[in-house]
């Protein structure tokens, strides 16, 4: 494939990716203090422990515990202390920070689904089986190159 073809694939590729991230972003909080809260809101049930919030964002946990702090303060979050262990202490997602995740969500399917409809279901379904195929061939050609060095 000619190089400029490749840029251009390139190029398209990464302001697909910021639009996505911009998109995601659209709400009141941080990508991050969004990423983290959907994290929480997932393990909602059993709430985490902020060194595993860490490890599963793979930030440090003084971030973490910063992050933390401002979204209790926004009341999104909830600390609860182990009732077994009292030096441990589990993260939960309100209500409040449930309904922000929705509407986040709500969002985020508008802004895509209209984009959707502009270009058309056929061309949407033909985008994403290119991508996948793409994808697919590029992650093989990463394993390919990583079995090269070993």
């Amino acid at each position: 494939m000619e190089r400029i073809k490749i840029e251009q694939l390139n190029a398209a590729l990464r302001k697909t990716s910021r639009l996505n991230r911009m998109l995601q972003m659209k709400c009141y909080q941080s990508s991050g203090d969004l990423r983290m809260l959907r994290i929480i809101s997932h393990h909602s049930d059993e709430g985490l422990t902020p060194s595993i919030l860490a490890s599963k964002l793979e930030i440090a946990l003084p971030t973490v515990s910063r992050k933390l702090s401002v979204l209790e303060k926004q009341e999104l979050i909830e600390r609860k202390p182990s009732a077994t262990d009292r030096r441990k202490t589990f993260v939960f997602a309100t209500e409040k920070g449930k309904e922000l995740l929705r509407e986040d969500y709500l969002q985020f399917i508008t802004a895509f689904s209209a984009a959707s409809e502009k270009i058309g279901e056929s061309k949407v379904k033909q985008l994403y089986l290119l991508l996948e195929e793409f994808s697919a061939c590029l992650e093989q050609e990463i394993q390919k190159e990583a079995g090269d060095d070993a």
